[in-house]
């Protein structure tokens, strides 16, 4: 077959077509567990593709949500954990480890995107991360002023937009002259590590002004206090007196219920959920069915370390099994698995082998109501397994935008920058909307901005840092109209904002949160007008 042919002309030989999908280089799809190309025309049938596109779209469904569960309830807990072995701070774990965790999903489906990428064609990447972007901030940002109208903070909102508008001109020139260099993927990440810098170096100048502010009140207080130092002092005495008298008596609401084999067992194998069912509306019942086989592979093989819950989520049985099913899942989606280690021994056996001991070992050195002072290890092992998974559904979700757009004629970048950048941002949407709905807009419309200048920092730095290394030259992309158009609207909607929201004492009133909603509008619009050469 000619390797000039492209994937998209699949039309032509409408005859034979499930031969097209097997035989045409570019119909193969990198990294992924399934070719949905060929299920879709040659597992299915030509004469049902509408029933296997029906399928995929559904399977899509259980992906995007598999992603921000396995982000949500498994990574970001791990990197909670890790933080706090690692006796960091909550300013700088907020900022690092947990803003890592947070942007997981954007970050990973760049990393596939890039990664899967034909002939330098990064639409899906480039969409994704502008694409989200823009949604977060005009989309959220409105619904939140809309909303809530409040009087945001100054500094840190001015800081985080710059960044952002100087972060978004460095991607758009990078990508002009149709090749990404090494210094250009590295620069992204220096400049997060700039923003880290001037974040966390501004909180410790912050803390240190209030520290003064806080010992100047306490001198004038202990002034104050000297014309009362005898009354001062018997209070003080008895205060000490009962203290000590409480520390004798045992709280008796930290021991330890006495839980049963049978009992131990049933929560090792069926994941808790606190919400009941009678409780949950009908959407959030929906999400439960979808979310069901979801959690049950999750909670068999990524352990969980919760420092909210009794004894921090140790369980004997499952954590005991975790150590055996854990490697082996990582073996399987990293696919060294059947690589033999001298010709003789396949890497699963020998993971095998090696977390079968370390589980019965785990089984017999610990107790079923303590948990072993080395559980937070666990975590380190939870973050491994949660990052292959993420990487791994990333790449599905990618290489199933890649089959919708062949099958319908769409271009990855229209891709990326609505389903893609949609799925990825959802949880944003949710999460900075009901943080605003709860009495803090201030964190929400922060959000609105850090979180995405992360995720596009990263999502663009990392992935092109290790294609420009592994080729040992510049990265080629195609660029496009389309590209750039998302290039100028990202950058139209963060010096909109710079302008409008000084200019308006900082207030965010529900007519700015409407014009910025609207304004999305437009770029969709215009977006679509584009790619279906309406425009251009």
């Amino acid at each position: 077959m000619n390797t000039d042919i492209e994937c998209r002309d699949y039309r032509h030989f409408a005859n034979n077509t499930c031969n097209f999908m097997r035989t045409t280089p570019d119909c193969k799809l990198d990294d992924g567990f399934v070719n949905y190309l060929t299920f879709v025309f040659c597992t299915i049938g030509d004469k049902l593709v509408a029933l296997g596109l029906t399928l995929l779209a559904g399977w899509l469904l259980i992906l995007f949500t598999g992603l921000g569960v396995t982000a949500d309830s498994y990574f970001c807990p791990a990197l909670r954990v890790i933080a706090r072995v690692l006796r960091l701070s909550e300013n700088i774990a907020g900022v690092t480890f947990l803003a890592f965790g947070n942007g997981a999903p954007d970050i990973f489906s760049a990393i596939a995107a890039v990664g899967s990428s034909k002939g330098g064609d990064v639409g899906l990447a480039f969409g994704a991360l502008f694409g989200a972007g823009v949604f977060v901030t005009t989309v959220v940002a409105g619904t939140i002023g809309v909303l809530t109208p409040f009087r945001s903070i100054q500094r840190p909102l001015l800081r985080d937009i710059i960044f952002f508008i100087i972060a978004s001109f460095a991607a758009y020139v990078a990508m002009y002259d149709g090749k990404i260099y090494l210094a250009e993927s590295l620069g992204f990440i220096i400049m997060y590590i700039v923003y880290l810098i001037i974040l966390i170096g501004g909180y410790f100048i912050n803390r240190q002004i209030k520290d003064r502010r806080a010992l100047l009140q306490a001198a004038h207080t202990e002034a104050a206090a000297k014309s009362y130092g005898s009354l001062q002092t018997a209070t003080n005495q008895a205060s000490v007196s009962v203290d000590e008298t409480n520390s004798d008596i045992v709280d008796e609401s930290y021991s330890q219920p006495d839980v049963t084999f049978t009992l131990s067992l049933r929560h090792a194998f069926l994941p808790r959920d606190d919400t009941p069912w009678s409780e949950r509306n009908l959407i959030n019942k929906f999400f439960s069915i979808i979310k069901m086989p979801v959690l049950l592979i999750l909670h068999f093989t990524v352990p969980l370390v919760d420092y909210d819950k009794q004894e921090h989520n140790w369980n004997k049985l499952l954590n005991s099994f975790h150590l055996l099913s854990g490697p082996l899942t990582v073996s399987f989606l990293t696919r060294v698995s059947f690589i033999k280690i001298r010709n003789l021994f396949p890497v699963w056996a020998v993971v095998g082998i090696v977390g079968t001991i370390l589980c019965f070992a785990m089984l017999i050195l610990t107790e079923y109501h303590t948990k072993p002072r080395y559980h937070s290890g666990f975590a380190f092992l939870g973050f491994t397994v949660s990052v292959v998974w993420i990487y791994s559904i990333a790449n599905e979700i990618v290489n199933l935008l890649s089959t919708f757009g062949i099958v319908f004629d769409i271009s990855n970048t229209i891709l990326g920058l609505t389903f893609l950048a949609w799925g990825n941002s959802l949880s944003d949407y949710v999460s900075n909307v009901v943080s605003a709905r709860q009495g803090y807009p201030n964190m929400g419309i922060s959000a609105c901005y850090g979180g995405p200048l992360l995720n596009f920092l990263m999502g663009l730095g990392i992935p092109f840092t290790f294609a420009t290394i592994k080729n040992g030259s510049p990265f080629a992309i195609d660029t496009s109209l389309l590209q750039n158009v998302i290039a100028y609207f990202l950058f139209g909607s963060l010096a909109g904002t710079l302008v409008f929201i000084p200019l308006n004492k900082f207030f965010y009133s529900r007519r700015f949160g409407t014009v910025l909603i609207l304004y999305y509008v437009a770029f969709l619009v215009i977006a679509i007008l584009i790619e279906t050469n309406v425009l251009g």
